[in-house]
């Protein structure tokens, strides 16, 4: 009988330690693929990192806005990204509105007549006032019929008092509430 276990749970412990795989505890964020669907996604690179909404900086606001009205300065758009990480009680807040947004094309981020760029860190505040602010937001997809509003956005913000923030492969894709 001991001749015929031994076998059987030596083989056991062998499969057993085999199997064992490490988890990745804190899995690689990636950025949401560019869509046009209304799948509800942001992100961008931010000085070469990964930026995506998460968390809540309230109880009942969402981490990611988008409200467009077309019929306000010939289309205001407005898009508000928030990260907060709970255990460290840091937040991040992107946030890019502009008018005369009123179909698919390319529109100039350092226009400040138009709107502006606003980007929060927990120590830092950038306003992107006239000249601090380069970069284009494109909407890929604006359709009212079926309320998506799809696009593509980088740009470069400057403070004096903090260090230059590089935004580049922005994209977002999100239904019009």
């Amino acid at each position: 009988m001991k001749a015929t276990v031994l076998p059987f749970l030596l083989l056991f412990t062998l499969l057993s330690i085999g199997s064992c795989k490490k988890r990745d505890v804190n899995p690689k964020d990636v950025l949401p693929a560019a869509t046009m669907e209304g799948k509800n996604t942001f992100g961008a690179m931010v000085n070469d990192k990964v930026w995506l909404p998460k968390g809540r900086p309230s109880t009942f606001q969402p981490n990611l806005q988008l409200i467009y009205d077309p019929g306000y300065e010939n289309g205001s758009f407005d898009i508000r990204a928030f990260r907060v990480d709970q255990n460290t009680s840091t937040y991040e807040l992107m946030n890019i509105n502009i008018t005369q947004v009123n179909k698919a094309g390319i529109y100039d981020l350092g226009n400040r007549q138009l709107g502006r760029v606003y980007y929060e860190a927990s120590e830092c505040v950038y306003e992107g006032n006239e000249g601090e602010v380069k970069g284009t937001l494109e909407i890929t997809k604006l359709d009212l019929q079926n309320d998506i509003i799809a696009g593509k956005f980088e740009f470069t913000i400057k403070s004096s008092d903090c260090k230059t923030i590089s935004v580049t492969e922005g994209r977002f894709d999100k239904k019009i509430f």
